[in-house]
């Protein structure tokens, strides 16, 4: 006996409305889902590299579809302009944690627990406070300092 229970699909998706959001469902999902899809920031070309590999590892999708699919994640996940100003220096008072696991080379669990002390406590002063935060790899942050800003 099966028991099957409908969800609505948009309670099944991460993804924000937007032209494409449906091609990039049907395209992506059946592999990876989505959710990997929420947790990057590229720029177009970034984006266009991303799925020209996907591609070349069996995605299938007609070349209008791949071109909304390109647009539709550079338009949604694109990378911040403060991001692209200066993308050797992380700002640790104002990075998402995916930022800060990218700039810094820190485990995800490592960069939400910097995003939550600050919520928490409030913005970081120097590189040093960051010995405040529980479960920080703090030799990760002393070789990295110089990549940090405030």
């Amino acid at each position: 006996m099966c028991l099957c229970f409908a969800v609505p699909s948009d309670a099944q998706t991460p993804l924000p409305a937007g032209e494409g959001r449906e091609i990039v469902e049907r395209v992506c999902s059946p592999c990876h889902g989505v959710d990997p899809l929420t947790h990057r920031r590229l720029d177009q070309a970034g984006w266009q590299r991303t799925v020209d590999s996907m591609v070349a590892r069996g995605a299938a999708a007609s070349d209008d579809d791949l071109k909304k699919v390109v647009q539709y994640l550079a338009a949604t996940f694109n990378i911040p302009d403060s991001e692209k100003m200066n993308p050797d220096k992380v700002n640790v008072n104002k990075a998402s944690s995916i930022r800060l696991t990218n700039a810094l080379k820190l485990f995800p669990e490592e960069a939400e627990a910097i995003v939550a002390w600050r919520e928490k406590n409030g913005d970081f002063k120097t590189w040093q406070d960051l010995k405040q935060v529980p479960g920080l790899d703090w030799k990760k942050i002393e070789q990295r300092k110089d990549h940090i800003t405030f």
